[in-house]
């Protein structure tokens, strides 16, 4: 790889656990830890339609993110996330360098049609982008060389591989991202995210360190102590700390684990995230976590149970969180379940 950037993504992926109530301090003092951390890109929170709350990390617009990015670092890009359909980009403020220099655009694979044009929107009003194909993974041989065309033709920042639902292999990335080397202009980087429900983020970003041409520039999320929704995220001390041992980057340490022991650590008492047994089954089974935490909370129901129940899911709602389909799921495994002890 030509270069390799850490992108912190806790205030944003992370936020999905605490539903982005951080605090006012934290917010401020976890922006400005990162930074003195070295940290290559911090992405701050959320865009979105919302009315602004302090201490929340969705913000209407970038400039409510000001107060919380005080004395930037020029070497560091500070960023937020933006769903493709669930913000008017036509009201999206112009970059003014002040607060963010990157907005990071996620959408589906049913979108591919009529994003470029969105993309385009927010990189005229003078934001870096990166392109966030959510669950790349499932998708087209075809489409991926179509998500590939739509970056060459706008040339972002970064082209990210997503597995939104902690479902990918090295199979999988050595598939997408040989797509990517081959047809990607070499000056646009490759991004990685992952969640951590099988426990294996970091062994997929070692690999996709090791399979990266020696051109091309990487960007790898992680967050603090993994906080995300689910099974979490590659936790960022651990890769810093990895990077660093190997002679690749310099982040310095202290202000890291700092942030986690006076911040984390207490959020992990309120707010669940990380391994467990419905998070690993979801994984497996590419379930959405959503659907792993509904079934789980039905009575009587095992970690066995919820393998079983996952393994009936159909294909196309897994990804999905249909209540009513749920529901009718249970009862017909649980009376499957009565009917064989009663025989």
């Amino acid at each position: 790889m030509k270069t390799l950037q850490v992108l912190d993504c806790t205030l944003r992926d992370g936020a999905q656990a605490n539903e982005a109530r951080f605090g006012e301090q934290a917010v401020s003092d976890i922006v400005g830890n990162l930074t003195k951390a070295g940290v290559d890109i911090i992405e701050c929170g959320f865009l979105k339609e919302c009315t602004f709350e302090a201490g929340r990390t969705y913000y209407p617009q970038p400039g409510f993110m000001q107060p919380y990015i005080q004395n930037k670092n020029p070497d560091i890009m500070y960023a937020a996330l933006m769903d493709y359909g669930r913000y008017d980009v036509d009201n999206l403020e112009a970059c003014d360098g002040k607060t963010i220099d990157l907005i990071r655009i996620s959408f589906f694979e049913k979108d591919l049609d009529h994003v470029k044009e969105f993309i385009q929107k927010v990189m005229d009003k003078g934001y870096k982008v990166s392109i966030q194909p959510m669950d790349t993974f499932s998708y087209s041989n075809e489409n991926i060389q179509n998500v590939i065309n739509i970056a060459n033709e706008i040339h972002p920042e970064t082209l990210s591989m997503v597995d939104t639902y902690s479902l990918a292999s090295t199979e999988d990335i050595d598939r997408v991202y040989h797509f990517y080397e081959a047809g990607l202009n070499k000056n646009i980087k490759i991004g990685f995210h992952s969640h951590n429900n099988q426990l294996n983020s970091l062994a997929l970003a070692q690999h996709f360190m090791k399979i990266s041409d020696t051109e091309r520039s990487l960007v790898i999320d992680a967050s603090l102590y993994g906080m995300g929704r689910g099974g979490g995220n590659l936790n960022t001390e651990l890769f810093a700390e990895y990077l660093n041992r190997t002679g690749i980057k310099n982040y310095r340490m202290k202000y890291i684990l700092d942030m986690i022991d006076q911040y984390l650590v207490p959020f992990k008492e309120k707010f669940e995230w990380g391994y467990s047994m419905p998070m690993m089954y979801a994984g497996i089974h590419g379930v959405h976590v959503f659907t792993a935490g509904y079934l789980q909370k039905k009575p009587g129901v095992t970690s066995y149970d919820l393998k079983c129940m996952f393994e009936m899911l159909d294909e196309h709602k897994k990804k999905r969180y249909d209540y009513d389909y749920l529901d009718s799921i249970y009862e017909q495994y649980m009376k499957s379940k009565r009917d064989k002890v009663e025989n």
